[in-house]
């Protein structure tokens, strides 16, 4: 017995060895304080290994399984890292700030910065061969991009910290505690604020101008929400929002309280902003068991995850799992697989649409089919899907409907919107930590409605 419960101590204080807090891409310059244009420039080199199959799935080129028919596209784009230490400094210095400048100043092309905060458990170590890191993931959602928008040139940006402190099982999976803390600390008293405005705006003053999305996922939504939250309190109108009207700042899955919301969408009600599309859009998955049911019990084993006080049933749920605060439930409308028909036109295959969150049906009254036609004339729609036979197009463009168009429906600059795994979850994935809708992937839906609204202005256009 005494052996079982030394190999059981053994294995506990292994697990709680630590990852270093540590910068995994590093500038060599010979001027440390300052890298010249020729330094910078061996440090930009476009990435050409990912392709498109068929117009819809990203693949290394390498791993593309290819059948007769397919249509395989390259893709190309640039990536980057922006990496920050435990009490949020830039590692580097100013040095991998310097890389991005460049890379935008010497485009050729409009810029389409793509900036992705990752979550727990996650950094940006690339040589790690654990499948479930996000440094994997990222230069999909970038093929992705490149392929929609050709005549845009990409430049990724992966800002990586340390989310992942502890090395094995059970200290690894056990002490969320730490990633939520150190987010905080990242978020409300780091640089990384300053330092994606600046990017945002460099980006917007470039030669050929471009726009910026930015993308945190779970606990670096969390990141991203304790950065700019005072900013979403306080805005009246477009003018207000440091990131600039070329700028879409999207939570991802975010493991962050309902009730630290609270100054935000209570301002928003007041405030009335009224923009036609949002400048920050949060997106959870009611799938994701991490968020939805991980979250609000992590507090039973000494983990609570939530640092705001009182009202525990929204103190102890995610921002996108308290109804009270959801805007929208984005699905995809598809064909009926009984009937063959579509659920509310014949002629559309798929679309965005946003039900009444207002409506309730009952199954037991009513058939699907008179449920979905229900649904379809009160419901908000947003993206009509075109599609293209031209061989030279793509098939299946969103469109985006301007929200003005509806005036039934009052626009704000901020949408808390409710999805399912559809939207974001990989149906092959491998890694458990995507499992459950917990997922880093964009899909290629999703994807391309955030470029709808990115490429929309958030003010409606003068008569």
């Amino acid at each position: 017995m005494k052996y079982i419960v030394v190999v059981l101590c053994y294995f506990i204080l292994s697990s709680c060895a630590t990852i270093s807090d540590q910068a995994y891409h590093k500038i060599d310059c010979l001027n440390r304080e300052a890298c010249s244009d020729v330094e910078l420039d061996t440090y930009i080199n476009p990435v050409t290994t990912m392709v498109i199959k068929n117009g819809l799935s990203a693949h290394k080129s390498d791993d593309a399984s290819i059948e007769e028919g397919d249509k395989i596209e390259p893709t190309v784009f640039g990536s980057f890292y922006l990496e920050y230490n435990e009490r949020g400094q830039k590692f580097e210095g100013d040095r991998q700030m310097a890389v991005i400048r460049r890379a935008i100043d010497t485009s050729d092309k409009p810029i389409y910065l793509v900036v992705y905060v990752h979550g727990w458990n996650n950094n940006a170590d690339t040589t790690s061969v654990q499948k479930e890191f996000d440094t994997v993931t990222f230069p999909y959602l970038l093929a992705r991009r490149s392929f929609q928008n050709p005549d845009m040139n990409i430049i990724g940006v992966y800002v990586g910290w340390r989310g992942a402190k502890y090395k094995y099982f059970p200290a690894k999976f056990l002490t969320p505690l730490d990633g939520a803390r150190t987010a905080d600390t990242i978020g409300s008293y780091g640089e990384v604020r300053g330092d994606l405005i600046a990017l945002a705006k460099h980006v917007e003053k470039s030669t050929h101008s471009g726009y910026s999305l930015i993308i945190g996922h779970s606990f670096g939504g969390r990141l991203l929400s304790r950065a700019f939250m005072a900013d979403l309190a306080h805005i009246e109108s477009i003018d207000d929002w440091p990131l600039g009207s070329r700028s879409l700042l999207m939570c991802l899955n975010p493991a962050i309280s309902a009730k630290a919301f609270d100054e935000v969408f209570n301002k928003a009600a007041e405030n009335k902003v009224g923009l036609q599309r949002p400048i920050w859009l949060n997106v959870t998955s009611k799938d994701d068991f991490t968020t939805r049911r991980l979250y609000p019990l992590a507090r039973f084993i000494g983990q609570n995850l939530s640092t705001e006080p009182a009202n525990v049933n929204q103190t102890h749920k995610t921002i996108g799992h308290y109804e009270p605060y959801l805007s929208y439930e984005l699905i995809i409308a598809e064909k009926d697989k009984l009937s063959g028909k579509s659920h509310c036109s014949p002629d559309n295959d798929s679309w965005f649409a946003v039900p009444s969150r207002e409506s309730k049906y009952n199954s037991n009254n009513n058939s699907h089919r008179t449920q979905a036609n229900k649904a379809c004339s009160e419901a908000l729609y947003l993206y009509g899907n075109k599609s293209i036979t031209n061989e030279e197009q793509r098939s299946n463009i969103t469109e985006l409907i301007a929200l003005y168009e509806n005036p039934a429906k009052e626009a704000s600059h901020i949408w808390n919107v409710r999805m399912d795994e559809s939207l974001l979850e990989q149906g092959s994935a491998e890694s458990v930590l995507r499992k459950g809708g917990h997922s880093a992937d964009v899909r290629a839906v999703l994807g391309r409605m955030l470029d709808d609204m990115l490429f929309t202005p958030p003010e409606k256009p003068l008569e």
